[in-house]
C-alpha cells in the first residue's frame, strides 16, 4: 500500500502503518520541528512542503494507494470562532480535495474534529455542495465517521492506543491549569457549550491554578 500524507506533523499514520508493511510516497509538511523529525526518522521519504504546491507533484510511475491528512480543525472547531471555509486554515480542506481530485488515489482518510459537520450551518460537507460528491454516505450529514471505540481490532488494525506513551510523561505534554482556564472563559464568553467530559476535565485542571495562587499568597 503506498500512500501519500499531507499535513504530516510528526507522522503518526507512518507510526501506526510501517508494521503493516505500507509504504510512504512523501510528506508535506511545512514547520520546522516536524520537518526535522521527519528528516530524521524517514531520510528516505520527502518531504515536499507546502501542500498548496500540489500541482508541482510528480511521483512519476508509482502508484498511489492512498491519500491521509488532517487539516486544520480551528476555524471548524466549537472551541473557536468557526470562521470555517472562509479562514485560510479551514480553505485547506479544500486543498486536500484538490490534491485527491489530481492524483486519483484508491482511498482517503481524512481526519478532522466533529464541529466541521455542523460548520456553515452543516452544508459544507453536504453531497450537495459537490465539494465531496463521491465521498462515502452515512446518515443526513453525507459523511461516513468511523469511532475507534466502534472499530474492530484484528492482526492487520493499529489503534491509537497501541502506540501511545503510557506512564509519567513530562508536564510539557500537557496544558496548563491557566490554559484549561482560559479555554474556559473563551467558551462561556463565546456562549459555547462545550463536551461534558471534556468541561469536567478543563475544569478539575483549572482548579489547580486556583490552589496555586491560593498557596503562594499564603507564602507572602
Amino acid at each position: 500500500m503506498n500512500y501519500l500524507s499531507v499535513c504530516s506533523g510528526i507522522e503518526a499514520a507512518t507510526v501506526a502503518w510501517h508494521e503493516m508493511g505500507w509504504n510512504p510516497l512523501a510528506f508535506s509538511e511545512i514547520e520546522k520541528f516536524p520537518s526535522q523529525v521527519l528528516a530524521h526518522h524517514y531520510p528516505n521519504t520527502p518531504n515536499l512542503g507546502d501542500m498548496t504546491k500540489f500541482k508541482e507533484w510528480d511521483f512519476g510511475t508509482n502508484r498511489l494507494d492512498l491519500l491521509v491528512g488532517g487539516t486544520p480543525c480551528q476555524s471548524f472547531s466549537i472551541a473557536g470562532l468557526r470562521k470555517g471555509l472562509d479562514d485560510p486554515r479551514g480553505n485547506l480542506a479544500l486543498t486536500y480535495v484538490a490534491i485527491l481530485d489530481k492524483l486519483r488515489p484508491k482511498w482517503c482518510i481524512w481526519e478532522n474534529v466533529p464541529g466541521v459537520l455542523s460548520s456553515g450551518g452543516g452544508e459544507i460537507l453536504l453531497p450537495s455542495s459537490q465539494r465531496w460528491a463521491n465521498s462515502a454516505m452515512g446518515g443526513a450529514t453525507g459523511c461516513l465517521m468511523l469511532k475507534t471505540s466502534e472499530s474492530h481490532k484484528d492482526a492487520e488494525e493499529c489503534l491509537l492506543s497501541d502506540v501511545l506513551e503510557t506512564g509519567n510523561l513530562p508536564q510539557k505534554y500537557y496544558l496548563s491549569p491557566r490554559a484549561c482556564q482560559g479555554i474556559l472563559n473563551r467558551a462561556e464568553k463565546r456562549g459555547k457549550k462545550l463536551p461534558q467530559t471534556l468541561y469536567q476535565a478543563l475544569l478539575t485542571a483549572s482548579k489547580q491554578l486556583v490552589t496555586t495562587t491560593a498557596e503562594q499568597m499564603d507564602s507572602i
